[in-house]
């Protein structure tokens, strides 16, 4: 990675740290604010309108439950929850968002940022010991890297707009004003809800293009007794190491979930066909929301370790080739498994070769 390159990475996640800093500290006041005004006037006399609230969404003076269930009558309006007047469970829901998910979400992507920069810092770049050969060893399909760059785009491009719309509030509004974060997130909720079902689709087909080789077995456990090589001695890893496994099978698993209930939530049109009540509903906001932010924050880790973090990883998806010396180092049991069967073919890397031979003249 070039000095300019490097430049803007530490740019950038010096950027989202301050930014994380500063949307749980907007956040907190928020809620305490939020908190006050519906109790207290601004000359500290409470409010009659308090005593009001506290019975129209059934709470105690301290905040408890006065009574199970919300509060219904008759209305005109017909459809679901048309004759609630309060609906208890979506106002704890909002209140939980604000004072729990919107903080922890910050404090998790902050500190998984904060631990990549650390490790970077403190390991640095992660090189091929033996040097490039100059020898390319077919790793991935034109169909494999075309699946995988098309799952990616949608992943970033999901999780920055739920970014925007979960946290945004609190982090980018102050920034931006109040007209540009309108638009940023008008756009933005277009393309999460127009996108997320494209994603459901190649999410289905990432699964059984990379499903093989990606179970796990005795060689991964050791492969993580080791911390894949970062504590000492060597690794040992078949096509997929252990780590790559084990984001497939995350992002896999949590993916389902977030999928199913981003849909529910995507299109209320199913809400009666498969007869979900407002709980529900709300379990499926619940789950959307903290199996994303897991899933997006997780990621990190993988995107960091495919781009920056190791010599000659980036190319294998980007060109479907891979030196040969990164494979015997990072790969040997999958290298040595194409010895065996007369499948491995190198071809030499010509721009590499020139360029080696143009130095040593030099």
């Amino acid at each position: 990675m070039n000095l300019a390159n490097r430049i803007f990475l530490f740019g950038f996640v010096f950027l989202l740290l301050n930014l994380t800093s500063f949307c749980v500290v907007h956040a907190a006041d928020g809620e305490n604010s939020s908190a006050k005004s519906a109790l207290v006037s601004p000359l500290g006399v409470q409010s009659p309108a308090s005593d009001l609230w506290r019975a129209v969404r059934q709470r105690n003076p301290d905040g408890t439950a006065e009574v199970s269930g919300n509060i219904t009558g008759r209305s005109q309006v017909k459809g679901p929850n048309a004759g609630t007047l309060i609906n208890v469970g979506g106002q704890e829901w909002r209140d939980w968002r604000v004072s729990k998910l919107i903080p922890y979400s910050m404090y998790a992507i902050g500190g998984t940022l904060l631990v990549i920069l650390l490790f970077r810092l403190i390991r640095g770049k992660i090189k091929i010991k033996a040097g490039r050969s100059g020898k390319k060893i077919k790793r991935f399909t034109g169909f494999q890297r075309f699946v995988h760059w098309t799952v990616a785009i949608l992943f970033v491009t999901l999780g920055i707009t739920g970014v925007i719309l979960t946290l945004g509030r609190y982090g980018l509004l102050p920034l931006v004003g109040k007209e540009a974060f309108g638009f940023i997130a008008y756009y933005g909720k277009l393309l999460h809800n127009y996108l997320g079902p494209v994603f459901s689709v190649m999410m289905v087909v990432m699964l059984f293009t990379f499903i093989k080789g990606n179970f796990f077995n005795w060689t991964d456990i050791k492969w993580f007794l080791k911390g894949g090589g970062l504590l000492g001695g060597h690794a040992s890893a078949g096509r997929y190491n252990g780590g790559e496994k084990a984001w497939f099978w995350v992002a896999i698993i949590a993916g389902i979930v977030v999928i199913i209930s981003g849909l529910i939530l995507n299109f209320p049109q199913l809400i009666p066909i498969l007869n979900i009540s407002s709980e529900q509903f709300q379990q499926a906001q619940f789950l959307h929301a903290v199996g994303s932010i897991a899933l997006f924050v997780v990621s990190f880790g993988h995107i960091y370790m495919g781009t920056a973090a190791m010599e000659g990883a980036f190319e294998a998806m980007q060109t479907g080739e891979c030196d040969s010396n990164w494979a015997k180092e990072h790969h040997d049991l999958w290298y040595e498994e194409l010895q065996k069967n007369g499948s491995l073919t190198m071809q030499d890397d010509a721009s590499e070769n020139s360029s080696g031979k143009n130095a040593q003249t030099a």
